[in-house]
């Protein structure tokens, strides 16, 4: 419900950030009218690598750095992407 209310923000894309946001200012307000629109907002203290999917950089970046890491396609992959660097360069 939040985000199909929620207006396009940065880039024009509708931002989770700002959908937690409302929802969190309807927790607030809901719990001194005794009224419960809204719902809690839970955070975790990340630590990690992170990537913005929405940046076609950062989606390459994740991509190549996870399949790099699957153990039936990284030796593979990871064999390849150096000799395609190697040329490149």
């Amino acid at each position: 419900e939040v985000l199909r209310g929620t207006e396009p923000g940065r880039g024009g894309e509708i931002q989770l950030t700002d959908a937690l946001q409302q929802l969190a200012a309807r927790h607030r307000s809901a719990a001194c009218a005794e009224e419960k629109t809204g719902g809690p907002v839970h955070g975790v203290v990340f630590k990690g690598r992170r990537y913005d999917t929405g940046d076609r950089g950062d989606y390459l970046r994740a991509i190549v750095r996870l399949a790099c890491e699957r153990e039936d396609l990284g030796p593979e992959f990871s064999t390849w992407l150096r000799a395609y660097v190697a040329e490149e360069l």
